[in-house]
């Protein structure tokens, strides 16, 4: 069959590339880079080079085995993929320089064979920073943004492509018409007919555990939903055993709900372990995220097997997770480890851990490597696990509840044991200048979060801004702030809004994980959930508290409602001002008015979570 290869650089959207080429009719093949010829895939049609975290001025950088110059196919070179095709053809790259990460406009050209039929003026998802700076003779750039005079080039032949952007992520206007226009100069037969997914994955499950019984972790998301379905349809109801562990770390009252949700539902004999102090414990006096992370991943797996010997399950068990390829590829990892008679994912794992899933711990990860661990949905997005949970018959209103992390608010309480380094004069007087045209002050906040620039992880400092005048503020004029921010100043990975003037600043303190912060929390994000849920175009909106005080003694609060198909790039929701007012009226009158700030950050350069 006629097929594309996806070389994996290790970027963070590879597999999201092939996932767009096979929706779009054409098997698409991730290939490693390390290993990948021109004739090791029969009637190759075309190559698609992916981003990744890597520089071409390393000296080990990744790169290909083959003359591209020379290549029978068309190539189209991504991101990183488009620097070092440029540079295999005679280009020069740029690095550290002109960072954009988000949303960026570019103007293209009537005479491009790659954006034919296409408008001139488009958005685009950017997220890099090294860029092509110089083309040869054989290449013309296609394509311009406000930094970069080649945003996008193809070869004089017609045979060779690079973007800058991603076409293959939901923010990009056109990506998939770009995409589709690319695999017209590929081929023009569209045979790609996938057999059912859920069919395919039942096969798969049934496959791999035999005559196993299933313990499934189930959190209550639509993620382990789904796979619940999936495995009661692959083995029946006699062989899975569906657990939720209360950890401590869910929000109001959502263990018992989602058992008693469970039960409307007709999904009877759910097992529920009360394993807070467990979980409290092991946290205690811990601020790296990372470390975390891994505790509760750890936990999870020790109080897991705690369960299957209380339900006589030592052996001739699997453990069934819903983990998705977000989780995945954030946790460092390129190949889903799935293969089927349809498809076959074979790739080299240079992607960067951005931030270690639960579901990613050292203990989970020795279980899969000996086959105990099924993951149903491993090679899906969250768009997909909703449309095939649709398929499965699930309800609309299971379907579309708020993502909820794994780790739970055990990430979404950020600590400090106040030794954090100092800010730096000079950043503080750059944030300053750089805010300032736009009628903007702010300052350099005592914390530090996960980013994802570039398809590496960091873990910088937040912006917070706010007007320097009373009722000063623009939304639009914050946006291009925050985004100037995070390209302009490599210290910066996030801004926040302030909804009032903090003309004194914050103060960092002493604060870890305790039942204290997180019943706090819970109340806090239980109102501001009930305040937005008729905002059905938020896709997710964590609540995270603070390490930070006011002068005055208020705890810190940072809201972060998003909009998202995938989660592998989200934008900023705008909630509307009333309902921001009625937040802070009831945050005033039961929880002594906090100070909330406003997470006004694209995914990249900041991911979903703070940690």
């Amino acid at each position: 069959m006629k097929t594309v290869a996806v070389v994996d650089f290790g970027g963070q959207y590879t597999h999201l590339i092939a996932t767009r080429i096979r929706s779009l009719g054409v098997k698409a093949d991730i290939v490693s880079s390390d290993s990948f010829t021109l004739d090791s895939i029969p009637d190759l049609v075309g190559v698609v080079l992916s981003g990744g975290p890597h520089s071409v001025a390393e000296d080990d950088h990744p790169t290909v085995g083959f003359e591209v110059d020379t290549c029978p196919v068309p190539i189209l070179g991504l991101c990183y993929g488009h620097q070092i095709l440029a540079k295999m053809l005679g280009g020069k790259i740029a690095c550290g320089r002109d960072r954009e990460y988000g949303l960026a406009k570019i103007e293209v050209s009537v005479n491009s064979v790659l954006f034919s039929r296409l408008p001139t003026n488009q958005t685009v998802w950017m997220s890099h920073g090294d860029h092509v700076s110089a083309l040869p003779e054989n290449l013309k750039a296609i394509a311009s943004s406000e930094t970069l005079d080649v945003a996008a080039f193809e070869s004089t032949d017609g045979k060779c492509f690079g973007l800058q952007f991603h076409p293959e992520v939901s923010h990009t206007d056109h990506g998939l018409d770009i995409l589709d226009r690319f695999l017209e100069l590929c081929t023009g037969d569209r045979p790609w007919r996938p057999e059912a997914q859920k069919q395919q994955i039942i096969k798969r499950i049934r496959s791999q555990v035999g005559n196993d019984k299933l313990l499934l972790l189930l959190s209550g998301g639509v993620d382990s939903l789904v796979s619940l379905k999936l495995c009661l349809e692959a083995v029946g109801p006699n062989r899975v055993v569906p657990l939720h562990i209360d950890t401590g770390l869910m929000r109001l009252q959502e263990s018992s709900d989602i058992v008693a949700h469970m039960s409307r539902e007709g999904f009877d004999g759910i097992r529920l372990i009360e394993a807070s102090h467990l979980f409290l414990k092991e946290l205690d006096e811990v601020c790296d995220p990372e470390e975390k992370r891994k505790i509760i991943g750890r936990v999870f797996v020790e109080v897991t097997k705690t369960a299957l010997k209380d339900q006589r399950l030592d052996s001739g068990w699997c453990l069934v997770q819903g983990t998705i390829y977000p989780d995945h590829i954030e946790s460092g990892g390129s190949n889903s480890g799935i293969s089927d008679e349809t498809i076959q994912v074979e790739a080299v794992a240079r992607s960067h851990t951005i931030k270690t899933h639960h579901n990613r711990v050292k203990e989970i990860e020795d279980m899969r490597r000996v086959g105990r661990v099924v993951e149903p949905l491993i090679d899906l997005y969250k768009d997909e696990v909703r449309r095939l949970g649709r398929s499965l018959g699930l309800p609309e209103h299971l379907l579309n509840r708020h993502p909820f992390p794994g780790p739970g608010l055990g990430i979404r309480v950020l600590c400090s044991d106040r030794n954090a380094s100092c800010i730096k004069d000079a950043d503080q007087k750059q944030l300053l200048n750089l805010i300032e045209p736009f009628g903007l002050t702010g300052a350099i906040l005592p914390v530090r979060s996960v980013g994802v620039q570039g398809d590496s992880r960091t873990y910088l400092r937040p912006a917070v801004l706010w007007p320097m005048k009373d009722g000063a503020d623009n939304w639009n004029r914050l946006i291009e702030a925050a985004r100037l921010l995070v390209n302009e100043m490599p210290s910066i990975n996030r801004a926040v809004w302030s909804l009032q003037p903090l003309p004194d600043g914050l103060v960092i303190e002493e604060a870890f994980v305790s039942r204290e912060r997180l019943e706090r929390l819970r109340g806090i994000d239980a109102v501001i959930r009930t305040r937005t849920e008729h905002l059905t175009d938020i896709w997710q909106m964590p609540v995270i508290s603070l390490p930070l005080r006011s002068v005055q003694g208020k705890e810190v609060f940072v809201i972060r409602p998003i909009s998202s198909n995938d989660a592998m790039t989200a934008d900023v929701f705008r909630i509307p001002s009333g309902d921001l007012e009625r937040i802070q009226e009831d945050l005033e009158v039961s929880f002594d008015g906090p100070i909330l700030l406003y997470d006004i950050t694209s995914k990249p350069p900041g991911t979903i979570e703070w940690e």
